[in-house]
């Protein structure tokens, strides 16, 4: 059952990113010609571009930490006598998971913030609760993985 949660949970976020980055480019693509081809340039393409390359690049960030690709200071370890080099990475492990539950509590606390006010973007109207909501999903789901990663429970 585990199993198949991550199973599925992988092909999610893979799906959507690429979803997210074939709608980034088609848009991107769309403002360019209108731009220099009709001289005609929409900002709600623009606003929803930028938007759509956070959420892009936090994905990601998932999946760079579901593949141990997140960066770290592999150096740093080798400055510790060798019998010291598994605890310290441990320990780096562990301050990045803590990060990454801040960065998750925060997270949820600002995209929370904006449905008690009315803050919007601008050209199109849309509730900033949806670019935020990325901080809390990617950080919780890079946790996750740092914490499947770290026992044993790789895809």
């Amino acid at each position: 059952m585990r199993a198949a949660f991550l199973h599925r949970l992988n092909h999610a976020e893979e799906y959507l990113g690429v979803a997210l980055l074939v709608v980034l480019g088609v848009m991107l693509t769309a403002q360019v010609i209108m731009r220099f081809g009709f001289g005609l340039g929409y900002s709600w393409i623009e606003e929803i571009t930028r938007m759509l390359f956070i959420w892009v690049i936090f994905l990601g960030a998932v999946a760079a930490m579901r593949r141990n690709l997140h960066i770290r200071v592999e150096a740093g370890l080798l400055l510790f006598p060798k019998p010291l080099r598994p605890f310290a990475g441990w320990l780096g492990d562990l301050v990045l998971f803590a990060f990454c539950l801040a960065m998750t509590w925060h997270g949820i606390e600002l995209a929370a913030s904006t449905l008690d006010a009315n803050f919007r973007l601008q050209s199109t109207g849309v509730s900033m609760f949806w670019p935020y909501l990325i901080v809390p999903l990617s950080f919780g789901l890079q946790a996750l993985r740092l914490a499947l990663w770290r026992f044993g429970l790789r895809p």
